[in-house]
C-alpha cells in the first residue's frame, strides 16, 4: 500500500533543497516564502480540523485557496500585490510537488489554475519635502554614539535611495571613503549597483566606524545597535519613527504622514527628479526592475507642476488692442513640464 504524500515531507524538501540549494535564493526571500506558507497552512489545518503535520496534499482544493485568499484581504487587510505575492509562492510550491510526484499533477493543475488579482490601482507614494526631510535631520543629537549613527544611517540611506534590507546588510568593505566616493549596494534578486557617496556622507560614515574603534574588520556591517549586532531593519524602522515623531512637533506637515524607511527612498526619488536628474539614471540608482516603476516619480512631479501653473492662471479679462496668437513652441514647452 502507497504511502500517504503529507503537505509537509514536500514543503521542507521545497525550502531545503530548492530555494536555498537549487535556486541559491536569498535569506530575505526564503523568509517571504516562509511566512507566505506559515499564514496557508495554518489556515487550511484550521479549515479542515486536521493538524498541519497531518495535511495531505490532496486536502488542498482551489477553493481552499481562494477562501486563504479572501481571508488575506477580509481579515488581515493585505493588499492586492501582497495577496498576489502570496498565491505566486503557492504557485511556486505546487509546482514544484507536481514535478516531484507525477501522481499529484493532475491535482495540482487544478491547484495552479487559482488566477491573480488584478490591480489597477498603486498605493500613494509618500515622500518629504527638504523643509520635512531638514527637520528630521535637526532633531537628531550628533553629539552621542547613537545619534551620529542615525544621522550618518538616515544620511546613507537618503544618499542612496537604499531599501532598508539593503541599508541593515550593509558591509564595510562595500563602501569606498577615497575618491571617487561610492558603495556597492546588493538589491533585490542578488543584483549589484553603484551609487556615488556624497563627501558629507563619507564624514558621517568616518565618524561611525571611528566611534566603533579600531576592531571594526572590513566583512563587519556598516550599521550596527549598541551591542555591536548588526541593525535590523526593524530597528531602522523604529529609528526612524522616533525622530519623525520629534521632528513633528516642530513640523506640523508631519504629523499626519507615515514615514517609514521606504519613505525617504521615496524622497530621494523625487529630490533627483526635481534637480533635473534624468529618468533612466533614477532608475539605475535605485536598483528599479521596470523602468514604469520609477515613471510613478515622474506621473507625481508632473501634477505638481500642472497643479503650480495653474495657481498663476489669470482670472480675470484684460481687453488688449494686440491679438494674442498662441506659440507652438511655447506649449510644447508647458507640455514637457
Amino acid at each position: 500500500m502507497k504511502s500517504p504524500l503529507y503537505l509537509c515531507q514536500f514543503i521542507r524538501s521545497f525550502f531545503q533543497d530548492y530555494l536555498i540549494c537549487q535556486r541559491n535564493m536569498s535569506n530575505d526571500t526564503v523568509q517571504s516564502y516562509r511566512d507566505a506558507t506559515k499564514l496557508f497552512i495554518a489556515f487550511i489545518a484550521g479549515r479542515i480540523k486536521r493538524t498541519p503535520a497531518k495535511l495531505l496534499v490532496t486536502d488542498i482544493t482551489p477553493k481552499g485557496i481562494v477562501d486563504f485568499l479572501q481571508h488575506l484581504e477580509n481579515t488581515r487587510r493585505n493588499s492586492i500585490p501582497t495577496r498576489n505575492h502570496r498565491l505566486i509562492v503557492l504557485r511556486r510550491i505546487f509546482e514544484y510537488i507536481s514535478l516531484q510526484e507525477p501522481s499529484l499533477i493532475d491535482h495540482c493543475r487544478g491547484l495552479l489554475s487559482v488566477p491573480l488579482k488584478r490591480d489597477s490601482t498603486y498605493p500613494e507614494i509618500c515622500y518629504l519635502d527638504k523643509q520635512e526631510l531638514g527637520a528630521l535631520f535637526d532633531v537628531i543629537d550628533v553629539r552621542t554614539v547613537i545619534g551620529r549613527r542615525d544621522h550618518a544611517l538616515l544620511l546613507f540611506m537618503y544618499n542612496t535611495g537604499a531599501r532598508v534590507t539593503e541599508a541593515a546588510n550593509s558591509i564595510v568593505e562595500w563602501v569606498s571613503l577615497q575618491p571617487p566616493y561610492k558603495v556597492e549596494i546588493l538589491g533585490k534578486g542578488r543584483k549589484w549597483r553603484t551609487c556615488p557617496l556624497w563627501k558629507s556622507t563619507v564624514v558621517a560614515l568616518k565618524t561611525v566606524l571611528s566611534d566603533r574603534g579600531t576592531t571594526v574588520r572590513p566583512d563587519d556591517h556598516l550599521f550596527t545597535n549598541r551591542f555591536g549586532k548588526p541593525l535590523s531593519r526593524f530597528g531602522i524602522r523604529n529609528t526612524i519613527t522616533k525622530y519623525k515623531n520629534k521632528a513633528a512637533l516642530q513640523r506640523p506637515s508631519l504629523r499626519n504622514k507615515t514615514v517609514t524607511p521606504h519613505t525617504l527612498r521615496h524622497t530621494t526619488a523625487m529630490h533627483l527628479l526635481q534637480s533635473g536628474v534624468e529618468i533612466n539614471v533614477i532608475r539605475s540608482w535605485l536598483g528599479h526592475v521596470k523602468l514604469e516603476t520609477t515613471h510613478r516619480y515622474a506621473e507625481i512631479d508632473l501634477a505638481m507642476k500642472a497643479k503650480a501653473l495653474e495657481a498663476c492662471e489669470l482670472t480675470e479679462t484684460y481687453t488688449s488692442s494686440k491679438r494674442w496668437r498662441s506659440n507652438p513652441d511655447i506649449l510644447k514647452w508647458l507640455e514637457s513640464l
